[in-house]
């Protein structure tokens, strides 16, 4: 039987929930790093830990699990993420609110359950360990001197209470904002410490100078305590920290632990209520009754050290959220007099047309300060688009097997319907504002998902649209009409491919052109299907025809391969024989007969033949030295590597 019990037993007794002040301050010492780090540096550190894969995307995005699913290729907001943290690690605190922006279903709030994540799985590391602390108030015989409980001294005297069970407690006070423990040691003597542990490292040093563990201070209700204490211990900080019990937390969405939530619905935040007459605490020394003590309570305070989510931001009244700019200028928050030092990400999110509405409201550029916003558009790369379908395809294989080119055709029509025609205005290099206005949508997006560069351009055009290909995504980038914000959505998208399996137990491109045809006659219901149509650009009727022409070349290559009517084995030698025929031409030479052995004169029909085979538009000379340029760059790249002309 599986002894789950002692496990976890054993894994609680390695982990170290709960540390006395002393043996926290030797861990403290040990990683010095990685215990002192900010909100802005545990999630930089979270995305660190996770890496990044080929394409340069953050690994926790593409992770699948249950309550947060994977998202495909938005990298350019992963991009402005992360450089915001760095950001906020050169100011010193989180001085911005990120709101991701972008149409309905363009997965911004699942960008930000990644990332809660990500944050709940590092916190459950070793090295994403977090803590904070709690006031423990032992029963009378673990007492010494005076605190107003007894005035009998114990023979047993503990160096701290830390360790008690509960049986010898008689309260604790949690530290509700989660401070930080090094933030118990005076500033000055903190200020010390950290100078000495941070003296090999410079910059380390000066990126915690700007922030609050090295600045800030304990919240008020936990300064109040420790002054008391304090005062009754006659100035013994070592007596104080005896009540300190420093504890691991986990961040986790679930309990409202450093990671929170707020629906468009709720209003109140953050607020405070008086705890000093509650009965539950009448066993406090009476030193801490007289204090005027408060708890804060709220979203606000539970989020602090972790991250705040404004679900719909711009749903909410504006008065809602008004304190966020005085929140964000100096990163406290003001409840009825009492200023309370906050270490919160703060990420909202927000659709078009509710931004477009704040813009026009007169306080908007109050707030434009404050806001960092970030564009969360469609996907333009269908074969990103194809990763969101998988799973739910994987879900319905019993009922209805979705063909080869089935689900292709679907993400083709999705990213043609996201995509605008280039327009020359938009390029200062003449030429290459040429090759792209003189691209066709299916041309476009094929070379946006997989680098397909057209037929029809010459060795130089093609050069130069690959290598401009950044240049030709990003035209649209600071346009109010960006490339994304339009077009068919992947919640409708999802719609559609339960309503296709639903008609049919298999699933191939055919049907789902058919399908489309209806489809794109529902003028009413999708507002990208009334665009004014620009050449073959927000041309739905012609993305049907561009999608059924290119499965049916694919058909057709795949059924030639299938019936062994192209030997895919013989590409690398055909174009290994043109490369030596061209070779010898250019440079005079003869060429080697492989049957006779006899050298023999370059035969220009065999090149020419070829040239006619590959559909060669250019100037067959200009091709040529091209194509050799090439072979040359890549043998002097790859030194001492054979060369395979089928991959090169």
């Amino acid at each position: 039987m599986y002894d789950w019990i002692t496990q976890t037993h054993e894994e609680s007794r390695k982990s170290s929930n709960t540390l006395s002040f002393q043996d926290y301050m030797q861990v403290l010492e040990e990683s010095p790093s990685a215990q002192l780090r900010t909100s802005y540096d545990y999630f930089f550190d979270m995305f660190e830990h996770f890496g990044k894969d080929e394409k340069g995307s953050y690994k926790i995005f593409k992770k699948e699990h249950q309550d947060a699913p994977a998202v495909y290729g938005q990298y350019k907001v992963q991009e402005q993420l992360v450089q915001n943290l760095i950001n906020f690690k050169e100011e010193g605190f989180n001085n911005k609110f990120i709101l991701l922006v972008g149409p309905n279903g363009s997965s911004k709030s699942s960008i930000v359950k990644k990332i809660t994540k990500g944050l709940e799985l590092y916190s459950e590391k070793e090295q994403g360990s977090l803590y904070t602390f709690s006031w423990i108030f032992p029963i009378d015989p673990y007492l010494k001197g005076s605190l107003g409980l007894t005035s009998t001294t114990s023979e047993r005297e503990l160096h701290t209470f830390a360790y008690l069970e509960d049986k010898e407690i008689t309260a604790i006070m949690n530290s509700e904002l989660k401070d930080h423990p090094i933030l118990l040691i005076p500033k000055k003597y903190r200020q010390k410490l950290i100078d000495d542990l941070f003296s090999d490292n410079a910059d380390k040093l000066t990126s915690i100078k700007k922030n609050y563990l090295y600045n800030g201070d304990l919240s008020k209700r936990n300064n109040m305590i420790y002054d008391a204490l304090l005062k009754n211990y006659k100035g013994k900080h070592e007596d104080v920290l005896k009540h300190i019990r420093v504890e691991k937390f986990n961040i986790s969405k679930r309990y409202s632990n450093a990671a929170v939530t707020i629906e468009p619905q709720m209003h109140v935040d953050a607020q405070i209520q008086q705890i000093t007459m509650d009965k539950r605490l009448s066993s406090l020394p009476p030193s801490l009754q007289s204090l005027n003590l408060f708890s804060l309570k709220g979203q606000t305070v539970l989020a602090n050290r972790g991250i705040l989510e404004y679900s719909d931001l711009l749903k909410r009244p504006l008065d809602a959220y008004k304190y966020l700019l005085m929140t964000m200028e100096t990163q406290n928050l003001n409840l009825q007099g009492i200023l309370t030092e906050l270490d919160i990400f703060f990420i909202g999110t927000s659709n078009e047309v509710h931004l477009a509405a704040f813009k026009q409201h007169p306080d908007f550029n109050s707030f434009k300060g404050r806001f960092n916003f970030i564009r969360v558009p469609y996907l333009l790369d269908f074969q990103e688009e194809r990763n969101i379908y998988e799973k739910q395809i994987e879900g319905l294989k019993e009922k209805c097997t979705f063909e080869p080119h089935a689900l292709t055709a679907l993400c083709l029509f999705s990213a043609l319907t996201r995509v605008r025609a280039p327009q020359v205005k938009n390029y200062s290099d003449k030429k290459l504002a040429n090759i792209v206005t003189n691209l066709n949508p299916m041309e476009k997006v094929l070379f946006i998902a997989n680098d397909e560069v057209p037929q029809k351009l010459n060795s130089d055009e093609s050069q130069l649209l690959s290598t401009s290909k950044e240049e030709l995504i990003s035209e649209y980038e600071s346009d109010n009409l960006y490339e994304g914000k339009f077009g068919v959505s992947p919640r409708t998208m999802k719609s559609i491919i339960y309503d296709i399996s639903s008609k049919t137990d298999s699933v191939n491109f055919i049907d789902v052109i058919e399908y489309l045809e209806d489809f794109i006659t529902l003028k009413n219901d999708h507002d990208f299907l009334n665009m004014a149509p620009q050449a073959d650009y927000h041309h739905p009727a012609r993305f049907l025809s561009f999608i059924r022409s290119y499965c049916f070349d694919f058909l057709d290559k795949e059924l030639r391969n299938s019936l062994g009517m192209v030997d895919q084995r013989s590409y690398e030698e055909h174009i290994r024989k043109y490369v030596e025929s061209i070779t010898a031409h250019i440079k005079g030479e003869k060429v080697k007969n492989s049957i006779t052995g006899k050298h023999e004169d370059v035969n220009l029909y065999t090149i020419e033949e070829f040239e006619k085979s590959i559909n060669l538009k250019e100037e067959s000379t200009e091709y040529r030295f091209s194509l050799l340029s090439k072979l040359g760059a890549y043998s002097l790249d790859n030194p001492g590597r054979k060369i395979v002309y089928t991959k090169v």
